[in-house]
This record gives structure tokens, C-alpha cells and sequence, in this order.
């Protein structure tokens, strides 16, 4: 491992806004952050984790040292009739590793397939869809401490997880790298397709009973079918979180807009955002450098790789736009870095 100088990390984030990392250290084995850790103390240079790059918007320049989390590896720790226990490196391909844990027989993920990024941020955004979330499987996660670089564990608990959120986005927000992520996964399990976009999937296709691998299957059809690739245009994905509303906020909004679709959730219910967004017009927009997808008005797209400056006024009017007409603070996804 050798720390190099103002590198180009374009290529390293899926909506392609320029950026330059001061400092960039490919991590590829476990001993490499040591060698990292060592130059950012000796240089005095801040500490930023970049993983797939499919949940960040990257301003122009990027001070102190980027540690790029690419290490591999799964090892099984235990098996039993009805479940196995997997750690998974950081720098894995999630969606590979899913397809790797359906392949195996094991369930659980199945709804969490095309995710873009790596293993090691699926515990910080506690990434989720169709109506599953990654933090019921995980049991406990492995990471070393940017600031004494001493290593330390998690427990499912501590990481506290909710909807779209972790302690890892709050309390240790980029204070910690993740190594390795341990999943505990059922051997057998009735996949959950209550979600709509899944459960009409099944009915057409007269999926009765789905397997795991059905699920999977559906996932990637439905996923494809409204996602852009962003290989091919650039994007991280959603953009903005559900809103979560109470029962109060959800009836007093159902006056005014009696079409407001609506999810019940423990507390409360789920309010589509990409709904919110279309309400307001932005899908019409697809002249503008930055915009949202033809196909899901939640998904920002950036097919002329612009600025991270430019990317952002364009989520704010998003925001902005949606406050003025719903009452609703739209929150970002993906976080902002330089």
C-alpha cells in the first residue's frame, strides 16, 4: 500500500461529479490501514472512508487522506440447521454478495438486491427496500477507530439501527472504518412481499408462494425496470428519504391531498418522496444538466458528470419546492463530502 497525491476520484463515485482526494490509500488488505493510519498522524491530515461511492456527493477537492475500503473476503463462522453466520470484508460488491447468499441456499436479502455500493456501508445508511432493511441480519460489525486506530466491535444493539440511519451516521459519523460485517442468515424463511411493487410483481406472475430466489428474480426485474444503471448514468440511487410522518401529519395532509398515497409504518405511516417530487413538477425537467429520472422522480441523475456544487442546488430546489407545497422537509441520502 503507498499513499498517493491529488487523485482523481470521478471514477470512484457513481454520480460522477468531479473530485480530488489530497491524499489516496487503496485499502486492499487488512494491514494496509495501519500503513494509512500512520502517514494521516504523521502528516496531521483528517481521515474520510470511501467505499463504493454509490452514497456520497463529492465537492471538487477533498482535504487530508482518503482511505478507499476495497478489501474482500467471506469466511463462514457457523452453521446449524436453521441459519449460518457469514462475515463479509468491507470492500465486497453488495449486490454480489447478495446473489452469492441466495445461491447458497440462505435467505434474507433477497429484497435488497441492486443495491449499489459495498458491504462495509450497508450498516451505515441501514440500506433497505422493498419493505427490508439489512440491520434484522446483521449481527455484529467490525471496525477500526480513525481516531486511535485501535479496533472495536458492535452489536446488532449498538448499532442502533433505524429507518435509513445508524449510530454510524450519528454519534460516529466518520469516525470509523468497517472491516468486516458479520450477517446472521436463515436457512429457510417466507420472503416478505407485502411491499406493493412486489406483491403486484408476484400476482401477475402468478408467484404463489416465492422462494427466496423469486423474490431475488423479482427485485431485479422491478429494480431494472426503474432504476437507471449508474455505470451508465450517473446517479447514487434514491436521493431522498420517505418522509416519515405521524397519524396527525399524515390526516392533516390527506386533507389538502386526498390522492396521497401512504404506507402505515409502527409509528405512524411512510409518504412516498418520489411522489412528492413528481407533485411538483421535476420530472418535466429533463432539459437540465442535473434532474431527476424519466422513469422514478427520486433517482438525481447526472449524465453530464457536473459539479457537486451544481448537484446540490438542484436537490435544494427539490427541497424547497416540496417544503412549499407539502410542508415537508425532504432529507438527503446520500452524504455530502468537500
Amino acid at each position: 500500500m503507498s499513499v498517493q497525491a491529488n487523485i482523481d476520484l470521478q471514477a470512484f463515485n457513481t454520480l460522477a461529479t468531479p473530485s480530488r482526494a489530497q491524499w489516496y490509500a487503496p485499502l486492499r488488505e487488512a494491514k494496509d490501514f495501519a500503513a494509512a493510519w500512520q502517514f494521516a498522524r504523521q502528516h496531521q491530515e483528517p481521515l474520510l472512508v470511501l467505499g463504493g461511492g454509490s452514497n456520497v456527493v463529492l465537492g471538487e477537492r477533498l482535504p487530508g487522506l482518503v482511505l478507499h475500503q476495497l478489501c474482500q473476503g467471506r469466511e463462514i463462522l457457523l452453521e446449524d440447521e436453521s441459519s449460518v453466520t457469514v462475515a463479509v470484508a468491507g470492500g465486497e460488491n453488495w449486490h454480489q454478495f447478495v446473489h452469492w447468499s441466495i445461491s447458497q441456499g440462505w435467505a434474507g436479502l433477497e429484497n435488497l438486491a441492486l443495491i449499489p455500493g459495498s458491504v462495509g456501508a450497508a450498516p451505515i445508511q441501514n440500506i433497505g427496500a422493498y419493505g427490508a432493511e439489512v440491520g434484522g441480519f446483521i449481527e455484529r460489525v467490525l471496525a477500526r477507530d480513525l481516531n486511535t486506530g485501535e479496533g472495536l466491535q458492535l452489536s446488532r444493539d449498538e448499532c442502533a439501527f433505524g429507518y435509513r440511519d445508524s449510530v454510524f451516521k450519528r454519534d460516529l459519523s466518520d469516525q470509523l472504518l468497517i472491516e468486516t460485517v458479520v450477517f446472521k442468515l436463515p436457512r429457510q424463511a417466507e420472503p416478505d412481499v407485502s411491499y406493493p411493487a412486489l406483491a403486484a410483481y408476484c400476482a401477475e406472475h402468478g408467484l404463489v408462494s416465492p422462494t427466496p430466489l423469486d423474490v431475488f428474480n423479482a427485485v431485479l426485474a422491478i429494480r431494472t425496470s426503474k432504476l437507471p444503471d449508474p455505470a451508465r448514468v450517473p446517479n447514487v440511487g434514491s436521493f431522498f428519504k420517505n418522509p416519515q410522518l405521524t397519524e396527525a401529519e399524515l390526516e392533516a395532509l390527506l386533507i389538502k391531498f386526498p390522492q396521497l398515497p401512504h404506507y402505515a409504518r409502527a409509528a405512524g405511516a411512510s409518504v412516498p418522496a418520489a411522489w412528492l417530487i413528481e407533485a411538483c413538477g421535476f420530472k418535466t425537467l429533463q432539459s437540465e444538466p442535473v434532474r431527476v429520472h424519466g422513469r422514478h422522480a427520486l433517482v438525481v441523475i447526472n449524465p453530464d458528470k457536473q459539479s457537486a456544487t451544481t448537484v446540490r442546488r438542484f436537490a435544494a430546489r427539490i427541497q424547497s419546492a416540496v417544503a412549499e407545497r407539502f410542508g415537508i422537509l425532504l432529507e438527503q441520502e446520500p452524504r455530502n463530502y468537500g
